[in-house]
This record gives C-alpha cells, sequence and structure tokens, in this order.
C-alpha cells in the first residue's frame, strides 16, 4: 500500500517535499523525512531518460543558481549534452528546429522534456503562457518544401 502510494506522486512532488523537509524546524523531520523522500526521488529518476534528466536539471538546478554565475553555464551544458545524449551532436537543422517561434506572439519556443506529462514547447515569454504538446507542434514546425 504503501509503495502504491509513492508511485502515484509525481517527480516534481517529490522534489517539492524533499525540499520543504529540508527546511524544516523540526530536526527529525529535516533529516528523517528529507532522506526518506530522497530515497523515493533516487528510484524515481533511476527510471527516466537522460533527456528527462536534462530537463530537471533546466527546470530545477538551474532555477537555483545565479544568472552569472559559473554553475549556472555548467548546469546548461550539462542539460544540453543531456538531451542530445542519444542522437549525438546537434546539426544546424536540429537547432533551427530545436527553437521554433510561437505561433501566438512570435518568441522562441523551448522544448520540454516530459517527466510526469508528454513532451510539451513552452513559449519562451513568460507573459505569453502558450505550450503545445509535441505531437500538435509537428504540423506548424514541418520544413516548408
Amino acid at each position: 500500500m504503501e509503495q502504491e502510494r509513492d508511485e502515484n506522486l509525481r517527480v516534481s512532488d517529490l522534489i517539492e517535499a524533499q525540499r520543504m523537509l529540508s527546511n524544516s524546524d523540526q530536526r527529525f523531520e529535516r533529516v528523517v523525512g528529507t532522506l526518506f523522500f530522497a530515497g523515493i526521488l533516487k528510484e524515481r529518476l533511476a527510471l527516466l531518460t537522460d533527456k528527462q534528466i536534462g530537463q530537471l536539471v533546466s527546470d530545477f538546478v538551474s532555477n537555483q543558481l545565479g544568472f552569472l554565475d559559473p554553475a549556472m553555464t555548467i548546469c546548461e551544458q550539462a542539460a544540453q549534452r543531456l538531451f542530445r545524449s542519444s542522437g549525438g551532436d546537434f546539426t544546424a537543422d536540429d537547432i533551427e528546429r530545436e527553437q521554433p517561434s510561437c505561433p501566438k506572439c512570435g518568441s522562441a519556443m523551448i522544448h520540454n522534456f516530459g517527466i510526469d506529462e508528454p513532451d510539451f514547447w513552452a513559449c519562451d515569454f513568460s507573459g505569453c503562457g502558450y505550450r503545445e504538446p509535441v505531437e500538435e507542434s509537428e504540423k506548424w514546425r514541418a520544413p516548408q518544401r
């Protein structure tokens, strides 16, 4: 029964629970709770693809770093390598296809590799909020020949 509840938690929920417990004022909760959720998270992360791990690095690790921090540059490079790990180096065509324009506002779109949801494209402009599942976006991203 306990394992079934753990499997229903999304990776982002596990990360948030561990983060919350690590800041607890109660020492026992901080240590035991954090280690408990870290163990579950470690098991779930082992099941993810390199691209999904790259997305987590981009979403969770990069957000904790300062923009000018050299660790930010290292994390960005690590995420990019994980994104292309199974497909080798990006070609010029891949780079162009990786950043199409948002059909709503014209800003760049960023490919998000789904962790607990299917892959999707998200508009880079925070005020826009446009998201498109990767499968549906193939229609407007298809090269015109």
